[in-house]
């Protein structure tokens, strides 16, 4: 049903998240699915970027170009990233990719390794509120995720 509808999903949210965790689970029920995290496309190819707003823009242009290569070979992209720019989420929507938000509950324990890492948007970023597609309207998901910290 979400493959007839979507060409694709996008994870974001904090680090430590679960947007990863999801990711996988979700691309074992897709058939055609390719996965896109953007710690991977960091480290391989865009390895020339820091952590700046400008940055994080470039690395989200790039998420985006792999998604479209993964499209245009009739994969399905799920894609992760930590940042998610208010003007890339128009063309991802134009390409048909269901963004979804990953969102912590304010009293879930967070991996307290991730907190003074530079890929934690909030410590030096805020991330835009962009409004979300609800992913449990679209597609049955019943995942449970426990922290382990």
């Amino acid at each position: 049903m979400l493959k007839k509808k979507y060409k694709g999903l996008w994870f974001f949210g904090l680090s430590g998240s679960g947007k990863t965790y999801i990711s996988k689970k979700i691309a074992k029920k897709i058939k055609n699915s390719f996965l896109i995290d953007g710690d991977v496309v960091r480290s391989l190819i865009s390895f020339d970027l820091g952590y700046s707003l400008n940055d994080r823009i470039k690395q989200n242009k790039r998420v985006l170009g792999l998604a479209k290569i993964a499209i245009l070979n009739n994969q399905f992209p799920i894609i992760s990233s930590v940042y998610l720019d208010p003007t890339i989420s128009k063309e991802i929507k134009k390409n048909k990719i269901n963004i979804v938000n990953i969102i912590q509950k304010k009293n879930t324990n967070i991996n307290k390794k991730l907190i003074n890492k530079k890929n934690v948007v909030g410590r030096d970023i805020i991330q835009p509120k962009i409004n979300c597609e609800i992913l449990e309207n679209n597609f049955k998901l019943n995942i449970s995720i426990k922290k382990y910290v």
